[in-house]
């Protein structure tokens, strides 16, 4: 028969790690009640399930222990362990044990399961520390990407913190958290930042909160994904994180596992493991405490749709790779486990049809102090890192482009492979295509050594690797992929990574590009690329893409991972005069120029369509045309441009399409800034009124852009010296009375011809008002004020009337929404309402006129003096009387649209 002591130990290996700590606690805390006595910290802090179980019995004694055990199994919640522990029966009353020659053998039966206990939990922990040292070995460090054989990088020493923020599915929560960003995705404190310890915590705003168990980490291309979850990986070994919640984290390659042979969840955790038979079976038995990292979803070749494959249920089972990843992933398998999903964000929405309860987390890159910090990490001279970061803060455009860590890196690299081989910095280009161009020609020139015409050729296989790549949606290409395009490994290392896959029958090597971006930059390569006489390449030629651009313009959009938008990018970048020059002259490239042609009537033809499809969008071209940086080239494809409506969301989509919109002469309408409902008018008001200006008038929508006061003294300055703008919104910026004041000083310059001013939601005060009565006062061209959401007040208001009761005001529409008026300004209003011969329109809904307001305006209304078409009082309380006069005012005047809708 076991010992009480060893049934206890029993009990408590039940306990999962979150439960045996609790169980610790309140031992410590334990009432002093019927002579139990409390265990000291000292003797519980590091003792295990044993250790525990014999220093409950040394202080209280075997029956007084199993009481306590009792008790705390029901005060931490497990109800099983409470109730199994409370009807086990065991010799209390006998307190005197006769040791009897019938149960000795039971005694030493009993013994041996004793042992055995301590033997399986020693192994237990034993196999947790060695997975713990085997995954900080194998993560601990890092290999660049042009790294020689052997070369790798301190991962702790290189990581630089990324910015995470919580990402959520919908469009409408999407377009409000960029807002509350100010337009910006680079801001060193975004709204919300989340810590990596903090990814599946609850929301605390959740009164009843459900367990997070899936995180999905989205981000762009060389943002920083695989290193995130590689330090996750690293820093969990490490004891420095998730050390409460997870006892064993698993990191899945999803292209490695897509690709290889089918086989069984237990198969892929024992890959992961350094021991060949890992304890699988107690791993998964505790599956709520596993996590699952998995990398790059969106590289699976699976289509994941419901009938794609029967649903893998059993850890056992054999499956193909796609099929054993979407199983987790659905929570078909391992419900309880918890996953962590990478991906690029064109896979998103195939992803969110296999989720339940989803957190979503982007990543945003590096901050402007983080970028600083990496590159004070790279170089390992603090003088190089000081030289190398001026050179590029120099360069704003560049500097931003590093909040991209791959593109960082390669800044980096490109800088230190110059001061090492003593040559100057440079001015470095602007574009991710100089960039590549500058790191490409590194690279090979560092392989040339006289070899020139062999590195040609190296170079245009690599080039119509990739695009074949690109064409058949291929990332991962076998040995004889490399020797139909005339490539052997060696050739090309520095571009092409080997991916070795082991523990597996039949062991074969795949290649890759070290990154997406680079295959998407060779196969814009391709297309540049004049064909040389007499040069062919090992294999057949027939299979290889058609080198037509029109071809690849054509199908722009229609891949289903967007795999072609890069390359027409990278294609702009290429065929730049000057960046040709340079490859010519550096890499005896010959660059078609005939390809220069068929790009701008690609975008004369995008341009001039009457509604251009999701893809490409207006900025999309402005992108393309940001890469080339020919302004001349530029100006010609603006020209086809007459109207522009673009939505920015980065401080890189500001950059882009300031340059290109800086060298666009022809623009009739400019519309910038989010989506948003324009101030309320309606559509028969153009048809009742003149044009507010010439037919090439320009609309200038800058609403939610997140500008301030400080930018309204240029705007003042293009409000006095333009002839075209007419329409002016800056709704939803906090530009103040200062900043009002300063619109002000342009809008009364006498050739000012603005007809519409939208300053909603601009923090404006009484204050603002006396520099807008001003301009009332002086100006014919202003018909339209939109005011809404400011606390104007009644002091505002009645500055307001002094300048429409002027004989030069042609104020035709006036809206004064939500303005903290009370029943005190209608009597100003009644006096412009029976004095002012223009204002046709007037809005003041969601205000606290009170009746004997409404009434007052009532009865101005029914005199012959008043011109007023349009009055809108909604969202406001009326009695029965003040309801009543309105109704009867309807009756008397049927031309006047009166809209009330009382807030009940």
């Amino acid at each position: 028969m076991a010992s009480t002591r060893c049934k206890l130990a029993s009990y408590l290996e039940d306990l999962d790690h979150v439960d045996f700590k609790k169980f610790k606690m309140y031992l410590e805390d334990y009432p002093p009640q019927g002579g139990c006595t409390p265990l000291p910290r000292g003797q519980t802090e590091r003792a295990d399930h044993m250790d525990l179980a014999t220093a409950m019995i040394d202080f209280n004694g075997e029956q007084r222990a199993w009481a306590m055990a009792v008790w705390i199994f029901g005060a931490i919640n497990r109800r099983d362990l409470h109730e199994k522990a409370k009807q086990e029966q065991l010799p209390w009353d006998d307190p005197a044990v006769e040791c009897r020659e019938d149960s000795i053998e039971e005694e030493w039966k009993g013994l041996l399961g004793f042992l055995s206990r301590i033997s399986i939990c020693r192994k237990k922990k034993d196999f947790g520390r060695t997975y713990r040292r085997h995954v900080r070995s194998r993560f601990h460090c890092i290999e660049d990407r042009n790294a020689r054989l052997g070369e790798s990088v301190n991962l702790n020493k290189r990581y630089t913190r990324l910015q995470l923020v919580r990402e959520h599915p919908s469009r409408q929560e999407r377009e409000r958290e960029l807002l509350a960003m100010g337009g910006s995705r680079l801001r060193d404190s975004p709204p919300g930042p989340l810590r990596l310890e903090a990814l599946f915590e609850g929301d605390p705003e959740d009164e009843s909160p459900e367990p997070v168990r899936t995180v999905v980490v989205q981000g762009a291309a060389g943002i920083g994904k695989t290193i995130l979850a590689r330090k996750i990986m690293l820093d969990w070994a490490s004891g420095k994180l998730f050390q409460d919640k997870f006892d064993y984290l698993f990191y899945i390659h999803c292209r490695e596992v897509s690709l290889a042979t089918p086989r069984s969840l237990g198969d892929l955790i024992a890959s992961c493991c350094p021991d060949p038979s890992p304890p699988v079976g107690r791993i998964v038995r505790k599956s709520s405490r596993i996590l699952f990292l998995m990398d790059g979803f969106d590289e699976l070749q699976g289509a994941f749709d419901e009938h794609a494959e029967a649903p893998c249920t059993d850890w056992q089972e054999a499956a193909p790779g796609d099929a054993l990843l979407g199983s987790l992933i659905r929570k078909r398998l391992l419900p309880e486990a918890s996953l962590l999903i990478t991906t690029r964000p064109a896979a998103l929405e195939k992803l969110q049809h296999l989720l339940e309860r989803p957190r979503h987390v982007e990543v945003l890159g590096f901050s402007e102090a983080r970028r600083r910090e990496y590159f004070f990490k790279y170089f390992s001279g603090e003088a190089q890192a000081r030289a190398a970061l001026a050179l590029i803060q120099e360069n704003e455009v560049l500097f931003t482009m590093c909040f991209i860590p791959l593109v960082c890196w390669i800044v980096c690299t490109g800088l230190k492979q110059r001061m090492d081989s003593g040559e100057s910095l440079a001015q470095t280009s602007k574009t991710t295509t100089a960039v590549y161009v500058f790191f490409l020609s590194c690279l090979l020139q560092a392989q040339g050594g006289g070899h020139e015409h062999q590195l040609s050729a190296h170079l245009r296989g690599l080039c119509s690797l990739a695009a074949a790549g690109i064409w058949n949606q291929k990332v991962l290409f076998e040995e004889c992929d490399l020797r139909s395009h005339g490539l052997q490994e060696g050739d090309v290392s520095a571009f092409l990574r080997m991916n070795l896959f082991q523990k597996e029958v039949d062991c074969e090597k795949l290649y890759s590009f070290v990154h997406m971006t680079f295959q998407e930059f060779f196969a814009a390569m391709y297309y540049v690329l004049e064909e040389e006489d007499g040069e062919g390449l090992a294999g057949s030629r027939e299979a290889l893409p058609s080198r037509d651009v029109a071809v690849l313009l054509e199908n722009y959009g229609k891949f289903e991972k967007g795999y072609l938008i890069f390359v027409v990018r990278f294609l702009f970048g290429l065929v730049n005069q000057e960046r040709t020059s340079y490859l010519e002259k550096r890499l005896s490239c010959r660059v078609s120029q005939q390809i220069r042609v068929a790009l701008l009537r690609w975008i004369e033809a995008k341009a001039k369509a009457k509604k251009l499809q999701a893809q490409p969008s207006q900025l999309e071209l402005f992108y393309c045309l940001y890469e080339m940086q020919e302004e001349g080239f530029v100006r010609r494809a603006m020209g086809h441009f007459p109207k522009i409506e673009v939505n920015l969301s980065t401080r890189m989509d500001h950059v882009v399409s300031s340059f290109c919109i800086r060298n666009c002469r022809s623009v009739q309408t400019l519309s910038l800034g989010f989506l948003h409902n324009s101030p309320k008018e309606e559509e028969e008001e153009a048809g009742a009124e003149e044009g507010l200006g010439p037919p090439a008038a320009e609309a200038h929508r800058l609403g939610r852009c997140g500008l301030s006061h400080q930018c309204c003294s240029d705007l003042s300055s293009v409000l006095s010296n333009s002839r075209k703008l007419v329409e002016l919104d800056l709704s939803d910026n906090p530009l103040g009375d200062f900043g009002a004041s300063l619109l002000c000083q342009g809008l009364a310059h006498p050739c000012c011809p603005l007809g519409k001013l939208c300053l909603v939601n601009s923090g404006l005060t009484s204050m603002g008002c006396s520099a807008l009565a001003s301009v009332l006062r002086t100006t014919q061209s202003l018909t339209h004020l939109y005011l809404r959401g400011n606390a104007l007040g009644n002091a505002g208001l009645k500055l307001l009337c002094e300048g429409l009761l002027h004989p030069s005001s042609k104020l035709r529409m006036l809206e004064l929404d939500n303005c903290s008026l009370t029943s005190h300004s209608c009597w100003d209003l009644a006096t412009v309402l029976t004095s002012n011969r223009s204002l046709w329109k007037l809005s003041l809904s969601n205000n606290d006129l009170g009746d004997l307001g409404v009434m007052m305006l009532c009865e101005v209304l029914r005199q012959g003096t008043c011109v007023l078409h349009s009055l809108q009082l909604n969202e406001m309380y009326f009695n029965y009387e003040t309801r009543r006069a309105l109704e009867t005012l309807q009756e008397e005047k049927p031309e006047l649209t009166l809209v009330f809708e009382p807030s009940w």
